[in-house]
């Protein structure tokens, strides 16, 4: 899953650069631009910027080749094997931390409100994590993987209990930061509205409930009870942080440069769920 999963996700990735509205500046305004401004670091923005920069002086030319690049590594994941597959692994790792920085900014961790409802802390990091589970298949053991999931989960509760995410316009703002870019079709816009007004108006109860569905999900990894209802909880979380938030990873926007964090959080998870039902499988087979 892990394998095809990522290196399909690679491939889409390196076909959403064939936009058209790649090969123009409208990448730099609606993603590269904003992430860079986004409240970053000095540091940080300056050294988005250089890149920002460079990328509108190399039009189109390095459209074409990021395309082929990330379609490469997508392919080379699929179908490469031995060391190829490991020296594969490596360049994904490496990019996936290139495009983390130069493109997303870190995943917004460092401009001072950063939440998992408004794609911190990215997808390549995911990506970067995928990668290292298919390098190191010795560390998929069901009481390594659940415990790193329950500590995502907690930390993204966490980090949802703080300050700054509870005023009603910083919650209707963790739900409309892509359509207030106003790139969005009018079918999507309507959509997310209802949420933004919602959020808005009802920013208490907005914030306790996705607080309080993210610690659900924290304590249903660390104990292991991730069948049932609390893998249902998971999709469904991750399908309104994908349509609502995320706005289907802007892809009516024409500049989506990948399918945003939830699914390949959803692969993550995924291969949690399976290592605990395969050791309790195994466990069953061979009682003690």
């Amino acid at each position: 899953m892990l394998r095809w999963g990522f290196g399909l996700l690679w491939i889409v990735a390196g076909l959403l650069k064939l936009q058209p509205g790649m090969f123009s500046s409208a990448l730099i305004v609606n993603v590269l631009g904003p992430n860079a401004l986004n409240n970053q670091p000095a540091w940080l923005m300056h050294l988005m910027m250089g890149g920002v920069n460079l990328w509108h002086s190399l039009l189109p030319v390095d459209t074409i080749l990021l395309a082929l690049w990330e379609i490469a590594l997508g392919v080379g994941l699929i179908l490469a094997r031995g060391r190829w597959f490991r020296l594969t692994l490596w360049v994904v790792i490496i990019w996936s931390a290139v495009v983390w920085v130069m493109a997303e900014g870190m995943g917004g961790i460092l401009n001072g409100s950063p939440t998992l409802v408004e794609d911190s802390p990215g997808s390549s990091p995911f990506y970067a994590i995928a990668a290292l589970l298919l390098l190191y298949p010795d560390w998929v053991k069901a009481t390594v993987l659940t415990r790193a999931a329950g500590l995502f989960w907690g930390l993204a509760a966490l980090i949802q209990c703080l300050p700054y995410n509870w005023s009603p316009s910083s919650t209707a703002g963790m739900i409309g930061n892509v359509t207030m870019n106003g790139n969005e079709p009018a079918f999507v816009d309507r959509l997310n509205n209802v949420f933004i007004l919602a959020a808005f108006h009802h920013s208490l109860v907005f914030n306790i409930i996705m607080i309080l569905v993210m610690a659900v999900l924290a304590w249903g990894y660390a104990s292991r009870r991730i069948s049932g209802f609390i893998w249902f909880l998971t999709i469904i979380w991750l399908a309104f942080l994908w349509i609502v938030p995320e706005d289907f990873a802007t892809l009516f926007s024409g500049t989506a440069t990948d399918l945003g964090n939830p699914i390949p959080i959803a692969l993550l998870l995924w291969t949690v769920k399976n290592s605990v039902s395969t050791r309790l499988a195994s466990t069953s087979a061979h009682p003690a």
